[in-house]
């Protein structure tokens, strides 16, 4: 959920195509896996190991206290069963670290052999040419493609006809809500459907649980004033934030049904009744409101789960997001790399089809804060964790299918970082001026996106 920092001006032209090239690679490996089904498949113990002598394969990954200890798991299970291949861990508490890290490491000429990125991050590193195309090295090691991983992540980590790096991650976003605030299947009309885990809720149906819980110094919902907060909100009313939403060269915020939208979306996000105010979240952050229950819902990714989960008293559970036509999310998304022209890329595809696989999936699966592209995994215990809070954990499983990427361009990180300011306006501006502040979010994004004209030659004297 960090804000990623990215360096430089890169070129559109450079952005990662995941349309007709992502949708071939799919097809293509799930061909691949029929044919390895008749064959016999390459352990993931490649022979190359014994061949040139132990080796050290640095791994370098990033996430919250209960995620890496299952890093470390992952790790210390491997090197058990592979003396001639020791993997070592190299962590950061967030994403931003970890890729100066790696970026330093990079520039430095040794970078680690495998590390984990977002998939926002992917499109500049493909540029720069720092990993190395990881399908065929897979495929030779027996992995199952077509029916193991999930679509979405799979796409997300495609490019120029190959799969960039392993998708391991896919988080979508969720409402997490209080059981003692709210109970969102009695939120229903005479005659409506009510909400359930599978169907979600409709937008009436959450403003009216947000409404009915705010009482007695108890705020109803709390909106992230985020990209992620509002893209999948607009486009289950049917508009987009973006022209394109693989690869914008604008945003759309302008745009009369995306601004329709926004409208429905901000009159709760900016209702002071409903929702922390600007001085409420300074003095308390929201998260911590919704640990000490002053808050009924808000939303986020499973990386919340750990943390809520060290609150014994708080009783949670997870939703649909709510849907202003049809019910649409997104998904943070993260995928382990190979850096190329290390010299250990056989063993370091060793590591990653173990650490992707099943067994890999399900050690990060116990951390309860990853939602695991491996499909085995996500249907895991491990995974669901019956017994503790979440419930509802297969909602995550369930919402996965309607979720969407963040585009792939290579400067949209740069486009959530400065068009951040004016969101916060939209959120919490004491006057709202949406004639001004949506078309200057569209003229910066578009600034940063639409890649410069090319200069026209001069006629030759």
């Amino acid at each position: 959920m960090s804000a990623r920092r990215r360096r430089g001006v890169r070129a559109h032209a450079a952005s990662l195509t995941v349309t007709a090239a992502s949708l071939a690679l799919v097809a293509a490996c799930t061909t691949s896996d029929a044919r390895q089904a008749s064959e016999p498949t390459t352990s993931a113990s490649s022979p190359s190991s014994s061949a040139t002598g132990p080796v050290t394969l640095q791994f370098a990954v990033y996430g919250e206290p209960a995620v890496l200890a299952s890093y470390k798991k992952l790790v210390a299970t491997w090197n058990a069963d592979h003396p001639d291949i020791t993997v070592k861990l190299e962590t950061a508490e967030d994403a931003v670290t970890s890729e100066d890290q790696v970026d330093r490491a990079f520039v430095a000429g040794d970078p680690p052999d495998v590390f984990l990125t977002a998939q926002t991050s992917l499109p500049e590193l493909v540029a720069e040419k720092r990993v190395q195309p990881v399908d065929q090295l897979l495929e030779q090691r027996g992995v199952q493609f077509g029916d193991s991983f999930q679509r979405i992540g799979l796409e997300a980590f495609a490019g120029n006809a190959a799969l960039q790096c392993m998708p391991d991650e896919v988080s979508p976003y969720v409402v997490f809500y209080n059981k003692r605030l709210l109970v969102p299947r009695t939120f229903a009309q005479p005659g409506e459907t009510p909400p359930s885990p599978e169907r979600g809720w409709t937008w009436d149906q959450f403003v009216a649980a947000a409404k009915a819980s705010s009482h007695d110094g108890v705020k109803g919902v709390y909106l992230p004033p985020r990209m992620t907060t509002l893209l999948p909100l607009v486009r289950s009313a049917g508009a987009d934030l973006v022209d394109d939403a693989r690869l914008p060269t604008t945003t759309t915020f302008s745009d009369e049904a995306a601004r329709t939208a926004l409208e429905d979306v901000l009159t709760v996000a900016r209702d002071p009744n409903l929702t922390p105010t600007p001085r409420e979240l300074r003095r308390q952050d929201a998260l911590s409101r919704f640990e000490d229950g002053k808050l009924a819902m808000t939303i986020g990714t499973r990386s919340l789960v750990p943390e809520l989960r060290n609150k014994p008293d708080l009783h949670f559970d997870v939703f649909p997001l709510p849907d202003l036509g049809r019910s649409r999310t997104v998904a943070d998304m993260t995928g382990l790399c190979l850096a190329p022209g290390t010299g250990r890329l056989q063993q370091a595809a060793d590591f990653l089809t173990f650490a992707t696989g099943d067994e890999g999936s399900q050690i990060m699966a116990e951390s309860g804060g990853v939602v695991p592209a491996n499909i085995s995994a996500l249907h895991s215990v491990q995974f669901l964790q019956p017994g503790q809070f979440p419930r509802n954990g297969d909602v995550f499983d369930t919402v996965i299918r309607r979720a969407d990427a963040l585009p792939a361009a290579t400067r949209w990180p740069d486009v959530t970082s400065q068009t951040q300011p004016f969101l916060d306006r939209l959120f919490y501006a004491p006057v709202l001026d949406l004639d001004t502040l949506l078309p200057r979010i569209d003229e910066v994004s578009a600034s940063l996106l639409t890649p410069p004209s090319s200069p026209t030659p001069s006629p030759s004297g």
